[in-house]
C-alpha cells in the first residue's frame, strides 16, 4: 500500500511541479502515514512502477493511438520526415537507439535514474535530478533500456540504432484522429 502511494506522490509531485514551474522545489509533499479511508491503496497482488514520464507533450485535439513493438537490427533506422503527422511515446526495453531531432528540443526521461529515486527512501521531496535530461535541437543523443522519450510528429531528423545488438522499443503512436489506417475507419462487428 505505501508502495503505491510513494509511486503517486513522485508521479504527482512530477506532474505538477513541471505544470506550475516550481520544478524541482514542488508543492506536493508525500508522507509515510496510514491511508485516510477512502484513499486510493494498491490492490492485492498488483504492483504499480512508473517507468518514466514525458512532460509537455501536446496532442492536437482527437488522436488515434496505436501501441506497437518495434525491433530494430544493428545499423538500421530510418529518417523523420517533416510531412509525416505520427508521433511516438518511445518507451526503451533493451539495447541503444540514437535519434536527433533538428526542429525543437526534447526531453528524456532516464529509466535507470527514475528506478533508482523509486528504490531511494523519502523523507521529504523526491530527489528526481538525473531523471529528465533536456536535449538541445539537432543535438543527436541515445536512448537505452528503460529511458523513455516523446517524438513529435511534422519534424525532421533521424532514428538508427548504433548499437551492436537489436534494439526493442514499444510504442505508443499518436495520429490525428481519422488517419489512422489510411482514413479508413474500423467496420464493428455486428453482435449476434
Amino acid at each position: 500500500m505505501q508502495r503505491i502511494s510513494r509511486h503517486l506522490a513522485i508521479m504527482v509531485t512530477m506532474v505538477v511541479g513541471l505544470a506550475l514551474g516550481t520544478w524541482p522545489g514542488g508543492i506536493v509533499r508525500a508522507q509515510s502515514a496510514t491511508p485516510a479511508s477512502g484513499e486510493m491503496q494498491e490492490p492485492e497482488g498488483v504492483i504499480f512502477t512508473p517507468l518514466g514520464i514525458a512532460p509537455g507533450v501536446t496532442l492536437q485535439g482527437a488522436t488515434d493511438l496505436t501501441v506497437a513493438r518495434a525491433v530494430f537490427a544493428p545499423g538500421a533506422g530510418f529518417p523523420l520526415d517533416v510531412s509525416d503527422p505520427e508521433g511516438a511515446l518511445v518507451i526503451m526495453e533493451s539495447g541503444t537507439l540514437t535519434f536527433r531531432v533538428e526542429e525543437q528540443g526534447s526531453m528524456i526521461s532516464r529509466g535507470a535514474a527514475m528506478q533508482q529515486a523509486m528504490a531511494t527512501p523519502m523523507t521529504g521531496p523526491p530527489d528526481l535530478s538525473g531523471i529528465l535530461e533536456q536535449v538541445a535541437k539537432g543535438q543527436e543523443t541515445t536512448l537505452h533500456a528503460g529511458d523513455v522519450t516523446y517524438i513529435p510528429g511534422n519534424i525532421t531528423g533521424e532514428v538508427r540504432n548504433t548499437g551492436q545488438e537489436p534494439a526493442s522499443v514499444l510504442l505508443i503512436l499518436t495520429d490525428p484522429a481519422g488517419t489512422m489506417m489510411g482514413g479508413a475507419t474500423p467496420e464493428a462487428t455486428p453482435a449476434s
